[in-house]
């Protein structure tokens, strides 16, 4: 697999940038206070939104370092309830989708159990649902039993896409902001010993299906120190995963809280 994503001066970088929306997440709490009409909560739905999308740019470099460098932890396994997972995230996503109009629908077997990374399977999820999004169509997500694996299915209703426009989001290094969703989600099944998949027509929307192998354990890197584990800045890291398709009303301090 071709190493495209960062060397250890540009993961320093990121360090100090994180510092920085911490430090702006702070401000726009604090500035709560005197956003008392429309025009301010307005201003400040702005800042939220773009501290949001910093967050999920950071975050995505960050993963993408993790899901190539041999000396990181890259898998982070535990015994996880896959069915009580998937309704969880179904839940949170079907909200925070309906603030941009979108609609989806979600479903997910029974007595699925496993062991995985939870977290890392969040984030394919949230890659693909966001990727099916943009085309601003309904988007259905699905957790099923595949043998001896989860099949994990996200589809749209949009354009659609033709074989060329297919792989070229798989393509490695990326050639588009979706491409580089895709190549994370590709990663992450791969890491857990499964695949990704997808398949299109014309005018039909597109399905992106990961199967993760249902295994007893799996192997993971340890280190003496664990790498550090970068939070969202107390935010939802739902609301953050999918801001750069939600409008800036879904940021609102009201919302946000």
């Amino acid at each position: 697999m071709e190493r495209w994503m960062l060397d250890s001066t540009t993961g320093a970088h990121m360090a100090q940038l994180r510092v920085q929306l911490a430090q702006m997440t702070a401000a726009s709490q604090l500035l709560e206070r005197y956003a008392t009409d429309e025009k301010g909560k307005a201003y400040l739905s702005t800042i939220n939104q773009s501290v949001c999308r910093m967050l999920r740019l950071v975050g995505r470099m960050e993963l993408a370092r993790r899901l190539t460098d041999e000396d990181e932890v890259r898998l982070q396994v535990a015994p996880l309830d896959i069915s009580h997972w998937g309704q969880e995230l179904g839940r949170r996503l079907e909200s925070v989708l309906a603030g941009a109009g979108v609609s989806l629908t979600w479903e997910v077997a029974p007595g699925l159990f496993g062991v995985a990374d939870g977290a890392l399977l969040e984030q394919l999820v949230l890659e693909l649902v966001s990727n099916a999004a943009k085309t601003g169509s309904p988007v259905k997500l699905s957790v099923q039993a595949g043998g001896q694996s989860v099949r994990i299915t996200v589809s749209d209703q949009g354009p659609g896409l033709d074989a060329q426009q297919l792989s070229t989001l798989f393509q490695q290094p990326p050639q588009e902001d979706q491409g580089m969703g895709v190549a994370l989600a590709q990663q992450i099944a791969q890491l857990h010993g499964g695949l990704l998949m997808a398949d299109s027509q014309p005018g039909r929307g597109v399905n992106m299906v990961a199967m993760i192998p249902l295994r007893e354990g799996l192997p993971t890197r340890r280190l003496e120190s664990p790498p550090p584990q970068w939070g969202d800045n107390g935010l939802d890291p739902v609301l953050v995963g999918l801001s750069d398709v939600l409008p800036s009303a879904a940021f609102s301090p009201d919302t946000l809280g």
